[in-house]
This record gives structure tokens, C-alpha cells and sequence, in this order.
């Protein structure tokens, strides 16, 4: 298997490129830790894609789009949580009913966390609750990185989806 041409020449591509990204990634966050996250999610993407790349093509540009729309869609994200957050903050609760809210919203998550396909609920918890890495949690579970990334980001519509419905947000 490690001879296949397109585990070869996506170990080339992470070599040569793998730096880059990550100081790109860096430049947009200003932040290391979401710099190696997005730089993974770039990796992950570019091995989606590897059947589109040719040998000696520079894939940079590519790399650099994958990025960039990795960068906007999380900060976009950041942003519908924060106004969701300053929502539910600013509509006139007390410390006290704001801590039993948030108590209800953690209740709420862990109930449909519960709910959840055996693996994706694994796969959610070694990541969130853990801090594992896609690659860690795929290594662990014998499973590819884009398993990973696609049940979690399953798991977290999943989420999105019950509790914007829960609080009609």
C-alpha cells in the first residue's frame, strides 16, 4: 500500500508544501493551534482531492485556495456562535439564570450526543471532549482522516440543527 502513486505523491506535497500552509494559516489566525488544525483540514481536503493532481504540478495555489475558505468558513462559524452566545446573554437574564441556561444547553448537547451512531459519537468525543486530532482519532480507530472529518462535521450539523430547533434560534 505505500507504494500506491498517490500516497507517494501526496507525502511529496505534504513535504514540500507543508511549512507554507502553515505560515499562511498562521498569517490569516494569528493563533498556532488553529493554524495546525486549518493546516491539517487543507492536507485532508488536498487528499480528497488527489486524483485531480498531477506529478511535478505545482499545487500551492491550491493549497492556498483550501486555506483561505477553510479560514472563512470557520471564522463565519466563530461568528453565528458568538451573536447566538450574545443572544442568550443579552436578553436580560440573570448570572444565576444565565448559569442554569448554560447548564440546559450542556444537558441538551450531551442527550443528542447520546443519540449519535456509535462511531460518530466516539469519533465527537475524542475530539471534543479529548482534543484528539483527525489523524490521532483515525489512527486510533483504523479509519481514514476523511472518515474522521466527515463524521465529524455530521456530528456537529447534528448539533447545530437540534439545538437552533431546541432554542428557535
Amino acid at each position: 500500500m505505500s507504494d500506491n502513486p498517490s500516497r507517494i505523491l501526496f507525502g511529496q506535497l505534504f513535504e514540500a508544501n507543508r511549512e507554507k500552509v502553515y505560515r499562511f494559516a498562521y498569517k490569516l489566525t494569528d493563533d498556532r493551534l488553529r493554524a495546525q488544525e486549518v493546516t491539517q483540514q487543507c492536507f485532508i481536503k488536498l487528499w480528497e482531492n488527489i486524483h485531480k493532481v498531477q506529478a511535478g504540478q505545482d499545487v500551492f495555489p491550491l493549497l492556498f485556495v483550501f486555506v483561505k475558505h477553510i479560514v472563512i468558513d470557520e471564522t463565519r462559524k466563530l461568528y453565528r456562535e458568538r451573536k447566538s452566545l450574545a443572544h442568550i446573554s443579552s436578553s436580560g437574564h440573570s448570572p444565576e439564570d444565565q448559569t442554569l441556561l448554560h447548564k440546559e444547553f450542556r444537558e441538551q448537547i450531551q442527550k443528542l450526543i447520546e443519540k449519535m451512531p456509535e462511531q460518530r459519537r466516539n469519533i465527537y468525543l475524542l475530539s471534543r471532549d479529548k482534543g484528539k486530532s483527525y489523524k490521532e482519532i483515525a489512527d486510533q480507530l483504523s479509519l481514514s482522516p476523511a472518515t474522521v472529518r466527515n463524521h465529524l462535521n455530521l456530528a456537529l450539523q447534528y448539533i447545530r440543527k437540534e439545538m437552533m430547533a431546541h432554542y428557535d434560534m
